[in-house]
């Protein structure tokens, strides 16, 4: 068995034709690689794992932005119900001294009146 010139190995087995034999094509370059060379399979997995996790991202994202727009406008819903709360009280105020002034010009008439 000879050696290759490249790194050393041995090399790949030769079917009769003298062309490589296809297990060898699948075989990965050293020994810490996991899988075979990039092919236009893992490739494509690759991309469609890139798309996806970029697709869940940009989901995580709206939502935070619907989250915030969500507690934005709790906030403005309740501070309008507290505004609109102070006014029905300011306005009711308002009525009570009006009569009450109306009551205090009908007294002062008559005292005036009785003199």
């Amino acid at each position: 068995m000879g050696v290759d010139a490249i790194g050393g190995l041995p090399p790949p087995p030769a079917t009769a034709a003298g062309a490589p034999a296809p297990a060898a094509a699948a075989r990965p370059l050293d020994a810490t690689a996991e899988t075979a060379p990039d092919t236009a399979v893992s490739v494509a997995d690759d991309l469609a794992k890139r798309a996806e996790l970029m697709l869940v991202e940009q989901q995580i994202l709206a939502q935070a932005r619907e989250a915030r727009m969500d507690r934005l406008r709790m906030t403005f819903d309740a501070q309008q119900q507290e505004r609109a709360e102070l006014l029905r009280e300011m306005n009711s105020l308002r009525d009570m001294a009006m009569e009450q002034m109306k009551l205090d010009d009908e007294y002062l008439k008559k005292w005036i009146a009785l003199i």
